[in-house]
C-alpha cells in the first residue's frame, strides 16, 4: 500500500506543469555546458584540487564548496564533468526553500511556484549560474537561512533556531560574504518592535550558540592560517586599487540580469505593478522581512563600494536577488496569470538555452583559433601523458603535477589524480625542497613552439629532466611537459 501510495504522489507531482517546467530547466542546462565546453571551467577545477586535499579551509576561501564539489564527484565515478548536475541540484534546492518560505508567507501553492518562475526568468539565472563555487553556492544556503528565520518569526520554535544557526554557519563556510546577510537578519530583530519578544524566549541565543559552535574549527583554523583568508579577501576588494565605479557598475548589472524578471510579471501581472512598497506597516512580520532581506543588503553593499572604492562581483547578485519573486508577489497585491507567467518563463528559457549553447559553441569552435585553451583535448592529454609515465615508472604512481592555468585540469584526468600545485602561487620553474622525499614532479605548460618559457625551463632543469614531450594543439601551440627527477639520489633541484 505504501509503494502504491508514493507512486500515487509521484504521478500528481508530475501532472503539475510547473514541475515538469523546472524539471526540464535543471535538465536542459546540465546538459549544455556538457555537449559544449571542452574543458569544465576554472573554478571548479581548482574545486576538486582543494576538496581533494580535504582541508579545513584553503588560502582562498572556505570549504564548504570544495568539499561537497569533491565529494559528488567520487559518487558520480570521478566524473568531472558530473559538477554540472551538482550546479543545477543546488538551484533547484533554492528554488526548494523559496517556495517553503512563499507558502509559509502567502498559503498558496500558484504564488509559490510563481516565486520560482520570476526568479527562473532571470539572466542572471542562467547565465551566472554556470559553475559550482563560493558565489553560487550561496543560491541554495541563503533561501534555507531565510526559510528558517520566517518559521522562527511566524512559530519561534527551538528546532527552528538549530536549523538557522545550522544554515547560518554553513552560508559562512561557504563564503564570508554570508556574514552581510547574517548581520542583517541580527538588525531586523533589533530594529523591529514585535521582534523583541523573542528575546525574552531562548531561541536567538540558541541561533548564536549554534552557529558559533558549527563554525569554531573554522576560526581556528583561521587562526592558526594567519588569517590567509581574510587576507585574500582584502587584496581583491579593499586592498587592490579602488574602483569608485564599481557600486554602480554592480547596480547596472543587476538591472540587466533581472529585467526578464520583472519583465515576466509585469507580462503576467493583472494590474499595474510596483517596484518599491508602500504603506510599510500593513504587511506582515513575515513580509516585512522579505522586503527588507531583499533591499537593505543591497543597498549596503552598493553605499560601501560608493563611499569605499571597494570592488563587488557583479554575479554577486544571483544569490542576493532569490527571494525577488516573493518580494514582487508581496508589494503586489493583486492577482498574477499563472499561463502567462507558465509561458513567458517556456519561451525566455528556450532563447536562454539557445544563447548558451552558442557562447560555448562558439567559443569552442570558433575562438579555438585564438584562444588554443578551446582546443585542449584534456583527456587526450592525460591519457599520453599516462601512457608515458607508465614507460618510465612502470607502476609507481604519479604523486604531483606543477601546471599553469591552462593545463591545471590534469590533475583530475590523470589516472593517479596527482597533488596540484597551483602555479599562481608558487613559481613554475623552481621545484622547492617541500616536494616529499622521493618524487618526480610532472610540469605541463600550455605555450608557443618556441617560447622562451621552455627554453629557460630547459637550461633550469636540464640535469634532472628524465623525459619530455610535446602534444601539438594548433596554430603552432603546444602542450609542453616534462618529467622532472627530486630525489635526493640524483640531487636536489635548487631554487636559482
Amino acid at each position: 500500500m505504501r509503494s502504491i501510495t508514493e507512486i500515487n504522489k509521484f504521478i500528481r507531482f508530475w501532472r503539475n506543469r510547473f514541475n515538469r517546467l523546472i524539471f526540464v530547466y535543471i535538465v536542459t542546462f546540465s546538459v549544455i555546458p556538457l555537449v559544449f565546453r571542452n574543458l569544465i571551467p576554472h573554478d571548479m577545477i581548482e574545486n576538486l584540487y582543494w576538496g581533494k586535499e580535504l582541508q579545513l579551509g584553503y588560502a582562498k576561501h572556505p570549504p564548504l564548496f570544495s568539499w561537497i564539489s569533491y565529494f559528488f564527484y567520487k559518487i558520480f565515478f570521478s566524473c568531472p564533468e558530473s559538477l554540472y548536475i551538482l550546479t543545477q541540484l543546488n538551484l533547484l534546492l533554492g528554488f526548494y526553500f523559496i517556495f517553503k518560505i512563499s507558502m509559509l508567507i502567502f498559503e498558496d501553492e500558484m504564488k509559490s511556484y510563481a516565486a520560482i518562475l520570476i526568479f527562473m526568468a532571470s539572466v542572471c539565472a542562467v547565465f551566472g549560474n554556470e559553475k559550482f563555487n563560493a558565489t553560487t553556492i550561496l543560491i541554495s544556503l541563503f533561501p534555507a537561512m531565510f526559510f528558517f528565520f520566517v518559521r522562527l518569526l511566524k512559530f519561534n520554535k527551538k528546532k527552528d533556531a538549530f536549523a538557522l544557526g545550522v544554515a547560518s554557519a554553513l552560508a559562512f563556510i561557504g563564503k564570508y560574504f554570508a556574514l552581510l546577510y547574517i548581520g542583517c537578519l541580527g538588525l531586523f530583530l533589533l530594529f523591529h518592535k514585535k521582534c523583541w519578544r523573542l528575546f525574552k524566549t531562548q531561541t536567538p541565543y540558541i541561533v548564536v550558540a549554534t552557529f558559533l559552535v558549527c563554525i569554531s574549527w573554522h576560526i581556528y583554523w583561521i587562526y592558526n592560517s594567519h588569517f590567509v583568508t581574510i587576507e585574500y579577501a582584502l587584496s581583491k576588494s579593499t586592498r587592490a586599487p579602488k574602483d569608485f565605479f564599481s557600486a554602480f557598475n554592480f547596480l547596472l548589472m543587476q538591472l540587466l540580469f533581472f529585467s526578464t524578471s520583472f519583465w515576466a510579471f509585469t507580462h503576467s501581472y493583472c494590474g499595474k505593478m510596483n517596484v518599491l512598497p508602500s504603506g510599510y506597516a500593513r504587511y506582515s512580520l513575515e513580509e516585512k522581512f522579505i522586503l527588507f532581506i531583499t533591499i537593505i543588503p543591497n543597498t549596503l553593499l552598493f553605499l560601501i563600494s560608493l563611499i569605499s572604492g571597494m570592488r563587488i562581483g557583479s554575479f554577486w547578485g544571483i544569490n542576493m536577488f532569490m527571494t525577488l519573486g516573493i518580494y514582487l508577489l508581496i508589494i503586489n497585491k493583486n492577482e498574477i496569470n499563472p499561463k502567462r507567467l507558465f509561458d513567458f518563463v517556456k519561451y525566455i528559457s528556450i532563447i536562454f538555452a539557445l544563447i548558451l549553447s552558442i557562447k560555448l559553441g562558439g567559443a569552442r569552435y570558433f575562438l579555438r583559433e585564438y584562444d588554443p585553451t578551446n582546443a585542449i583535448n584534456i583527456r587526450g592529454i592525460a591519457s599520453h601523458i599516462d601512457e608515458n609515465w607508465r614507460k618510465q615508472f612502470g607502476n609507481e604512481k604519479m604523486t604531483i603535477l606543477k601546471a599553469d592555468k591552462s593545463t591545471a585540469a590534469l590533475h583530475i584526468y590523470l589516472r593517479d589524480s596527482p597533488s596540484l600545485y597551483d602555479c599562481k602561487r608558487y613559481d613554475l620553474f623552481h621545484i622547492y625542497d617541500t616536494y616529499p622525499k622521493n618524487a618526480d614532479v610532472v610540469v605541463t605548460l600550455l605555450c608557443a613552439k618556441n617560447d622562451d618559457k621552455i627554453k629557460f625551463f630547459k637550461n633550469l632543469y636540464k640535469k634532472h629532466i628524465l623525459f619530455e614531450n610535446i602534444i601539438n594543439i594548433i596554430n603552432g601551440y603546444i602542450v609542453y611537459y616534462a618529467f622532472i627527477n627530486v630525489t635526493e639520489k640524483s640531487g636536489k633541484c635548487k631554487k636559482k
